[in-house]
């Protein structure tokens, strides 16, 4: 007997161990795509002053903020945008004519928040606010129509405005155009011209080295647009204390004209 008698090497089934490798591979793909197209959506019950009772529903997109606040007395929703910045929550209430009406200052507070509400229309009158999340889902994310359009926003009594003309003519990129105004008294602009941006998904970013580093991101929901600054690139030209960053609400859908 050969005590020192070779061994045959294994064979292995090849061609079973790649396809398995392969259906492993694919379904770990197609669940990261699905992961991706889902948003989560929260829903929040309070009250300002502890007496006026309201509902605050919020979808979140990376650190956008989209969704409604209904006053309970009179069940008519509001249009909220926003976002989380620091891990709070910043919100702007708007008119579908882009009238600034309220804005929200949260931060978190076990799972709710709580914060001030300050009312527009009554001189920044500022409201205790505490919210309490009552329902939170997973939402596919919504295959946005045609953007097009133009997005704006008002504060009463000359405290600033903004509008951004929107044209897109094809899925991967937008037109912009950018005019925003600081309030009084110095009424300093913000202002970005004519430009092709590219588009993924429902963002766009805007880059500019001209007068240091600029970028920024617009994130799109329906019928609303957030935009934010990204790496602290805030050096875009625009005059002192002016920006293009904030909530916007479509307020016209046709094709805007560029100047």
């Amino acid at each position: 007997m050969n005590l020192f008698k070779k061994e045959e090497p294994k064979q292995y089934e090849s061609n079973g161990h790649h396809t398995r490798f392969f259906l492993i591979l694919i379904c770990l793909l197609v669940s990261a795509g699905l992961s991706a197209q889902n948003l989560t959506k929260r829903t929040y019950e309070g009250a300002l002053d502890g007496k006026i009772p309201i509902v605050l529903t919020l979808t979140q997109d990376g650190s956008s903020l989209f969704g409604t606040v209904v006053y309970k007395k009179k069940g008519i929703p509001i249009t909220a945008v926003g976002s989380l910045t620091d891990g709070n929550m910043f919100l702007r209430e708007l008119m579908n004519d882009g009238r600034v009406t309220g804005l929200y200052s949260l931060e978190p507070q076990g799972k709710g928040w709580t914060g001030t509400w300050g009312d527009l229309k009554r001189k920044g009158k500022d409201y205790k606010v505490t919210l309490r999340e009552i329902a939170e889902t997973t939402v596919q994310k919504k295959k946005l129509p045609n953007l097009t359009g133009t997005y704006a926003y008002a504060y009463p009594e000359d405290g600033g405005t903004g509008s951004i003309s929107v044209l897109q003519t094809e899925p991967g990129k937008i037109t912009i155009d950018v005019d925003a105004v600081r309030g009084g008294p110095s009424y300093n602009m913000a202002e970005i011209g004519k430009t092709n941006i590219p588009l993924k998904g429902n963002k766009a970013i805007y880059e500019n080295n001209e007068y240091g580093k600029c970028k920024l991101q617009f994130t799109f929901g329906e019928n609303v647009l957030e935009v934010d600054y990204l790496d602290e690139a805030y050096e875009c030209g625009f005059g002192n204390g002016a920006s293009a960053a904030g909530s916007y609400v479509r307020t016209k859908a046709s094709q805007p004209t560029f100047e």
